[in-house]
């Protein structure tokens, strides 16, 4: 193991029931009622794809996807209540120590997630921030994972991927790298591609460790 790259949203931010709050509201304005779940699973690709296919789950016109999807920016832009998953430090500090790698491989929007790390003050932990606007094809493609590796210049089987969504879980697989899944936001029946399974990051570190 050479590099570490993490996905962003319900692995390093505890914010995966703000994206779904905020995809609720938009919803809601066409009396739509959506279930977490529902949005959890399709977590990884941008935020335009998402809309695309709850759109067309829910036979909302295609037209009104742009509408919905600047709907749920704003009430997410609305909610500040974002921290950080327990154990992150820990685990980020003992990869640095170790002379690791660390990456950022997310679908988020670029300025957004830079933002928030600023604020937490825990961007300079990662050596490379991938977006959804950094590739062609976002999760469950390879690129994303494989753009990551090459910046860091580590081959693909030289990296452990940390996950929390199946469509993750794919690219990391796709891209020939071993993948650790945690439970933050969807149960163990949705993440049974990884290689491993754990529910927190202090148990993500203890596989680390072993793997290493």
């Amino acid at each position: 193991m050479k590099a570490i790259l993490f996905d962003f949203d319900g692995v390093i931010i505890r914010s995966m029931e703000n994206h779904f709050q905020g995809w609720r509201k938009a919803f809601g304005e066409y009396k739509i009622e959506i279930s977490p779940e529902e949005v959890y699973v399709l977590e990884g690709q941008g935020v335009e794809e998402v809309g695309s296919q709850l759109t067309r789950k829910f036979n909302i016109p295609s037209q009104e996807t742009p509408k919905i999807i600047e709907k749920k920016r704003q009430y997410f832009g609305e909610i500040k209540n974002f921290e950080l998953y327990p154990h992150l430090l820990e685990t980020l500090d003992w990869a640095k120590e170790r002379m690791l790698k660390i990456g950022l491989v997310t679908g988020g929007n670029h300025e957004i997630v830079k933002r928030i790390l600023q604020n937490f003050d825990i961007e300079n932990y990662f050596d490379v921030i991938v977006t959804s606007e950094d590739v062609y094809l976002t999760k469950p493609s390879p690129e994303p994972y494989i753009r990551a590796a090459a910046i860091l210049d580590v081959a693909p089987e030289d990296c452990i991927v940390v996950e929390n969504s199946p469509l993750g879980i794919r690219s990391a697989k796709a891209a020939n790298m071993k993948c650790i899944a945690i439970t933050t936001t969807l149960s163990q029946l949705f993440l049974k591609e990884a290689d491993v399974i754990t529910d927190d990051l202090s148990k993500v570190l203890e596989a680390l460790k072993k793997l290493y």
